[in-house]
């Protein structure tokens, strides 16, 4: 499910909206955490957390980030930070993971591509 946020580097912390977890199916731990106010000036009461993965449209590279859940709020993912890079060692190694299983792929592709080419010569 592709969802917008938007970027506040503002605040203390990303967070996400209670309602989208529950259209989402998805469980939260509760937390008492000081209100914040965002760059707009809105009040953000968080009621809980919630480990999440995201990435930039323009981007493979997964963030894995603690979201703090509010009651309400506009726009429903707000993030602390715009995920230029990874912000630590596990995610660096998601991204290594995932760069190789690429080249993997690219390279039974163009493995596929060869056999195709070969059968090909060969038949005329």
């Amino acid at each position: 499910m592709e969802v917008r946020a938007d970027v506040d580097m503002n605040i203390p912390y990303s967070i996400v909206q209670k309602s989208l977890l529950e259209n989402l199916g998805l469980q939260y731990e509760s937390c008492q955490e000081p209100n914040f106010t965002d760059k707009k000036g809105r009040t953000h009461i968080p009621v809980g957390h919630v480990n999440l993965q995201w990435h930039k449209a323009s981007s493979l590279l997964e963030n894995t980030e603690t979201f703090y859940v509010v009651d309400s709020g506009n726009p429903i993912v707000e993030l602390k930070h715009g995920g230029d890079q990874a912000t630590d060692h596990e995610q660096q190694e998601s991204q290594a993971q995932k760069k190789a299983k690429v080249e993997k792929e690219r390279a039974e592709e163009k493995k596929r591509q060869e056999e195709r080419d070969r059968e090909k010569q060969q038949g005329k």
